[in-house]
């Protein structure tokens, strides 16, 4: 059968979401009959995603340089105004799904009708997740980090953990010590929102004193890491298989971690697999697979075995 041809155009994308999004483009051609998808960074794809939290994405968005097909907000914010919102963090299932509503011949109207049935009254490509106040109370620091509970600079503040300063806004967070000095049991433990002392940039300033630096990924790496010591996070649970668009850096220290990474890197992969492939224990992998997920790194996909690769 003769592959057809689709393009999607990736405006004012970063370098990360931009190979986010081209792996799960990969995926997606990996598994489809009929269609192959190819990004470009020029305005006239079929399928247009602009990025209108960046500047330039904004005055495209504007500009509307986009005048057929379908066209997605991509932004972090659940209010801007647009007929298709795709949030941040991109979410495999939902991208996929719309390249499937879209592979299967559907016009845009036709598309954004199905998607607005599936997902609401607004068609999104993520639904935003309902929770309740113990919910939030039962997060620990690496969901946190994850969900973004805190949006501005926070002094952590709680029983058991020395003081840390986390700039979400800069991606840094700041701690007088060596991460080996934080203990892994503070972080399997959940901590309440409160927890987190809003500070001004002021406030923050003055308290970093000479306070390391650090990238903010690096904490979110090792709270995952340690997060369900012998478990898979909820979210992870099922029949699902894994991806990572790059080998996380944190990886690249441990040889066993790195062996991981350069595992699931290859393609899709379940959890059985990946423990045969790799001869580790499973708490090991399971432990990977969290960190993966808590630093935002680790592709996910749920539909495999209905799709067929």
């Amino acid at each position: 059968m003769a592959m057809e041809e689709r393009k999607l155009s990736a405006l004012s994308l970063g370098g990360k979401d931009r190979l986010v999004m081209r792996s799960l483009l990969n995926l997606a051609n990996g598994r489809s009959q009929g269609t192959r998808w190819v990004m470009t960074d020029a305005p006239g794809g079929e399928v247009t995603v602009v990025d209108v939290d960046s500047k330039p994405g904004q005055q495209y968005w504007k500009e509307q340089v986009f005048s057929a097909g379908i066209s997605i907000a991509f932004t972090r914010d659940k209010s801007f105004d647009a007929e298709l919102l795709l949030l941040k963090p991109l979410r495999s299932r939902e991208f996929l799904k719309l390249l499937d509503l879209i592979a299967s011949g559907m016009d845009p109207d036709a598309v954004a009708a199905a998607l607005q049935a599936q997902m609401g009254k607004k068609p999104r490509l993520e639904k935003p997740e309902l929770e309740t106040p113990v919910g939030v109370a039962a997060r620990t620091l690496a969901d946190h980090l994850r969900q973004q509970t805190w949006m501005t600079p926070i002094a952590l503040t709680h029983v058991g953990w020395p003081m840390l300063l986390i700039d979400p806004g800069s991606g840094a967070w700041f701690f007088d010590g060596s991460i080996s000095d934080l203990e892994p049991d503070e972080f399997a433990r959940p901590i309440p929102e409160s927890a987190g002392v809003p500070l001004s940039s002021t406030e923050l300033v003055e308290r970093i004193g000479g306070h390391r630096q650090r990238p903010l990924s690096e904490l979110k790496w090792f709270a995952g890491l340690a997060q369900m010591p012998g478990k898979l996070h909820p979210e992870l649970r099922g029949d699902v298989q894994f991806m990572l668009a790059q080998i996380p850096a944190e990886s690249m220290q441990h040889p066993k971690l790195h062996q991981l990474a350069q595992i699931v890197l290859r393609g899709p992969i379940t959890l059985a697999d990946l423990v045969e492939q790799s001869g580790q224990l499973e708490a090991n992998v399971m432990a990977f697979l969290n960190a993966c997920f808590a630093s935002g790194k680790l592709l996910i996909n749920r539909d495999w075995r209905a799709a067929g690769f």
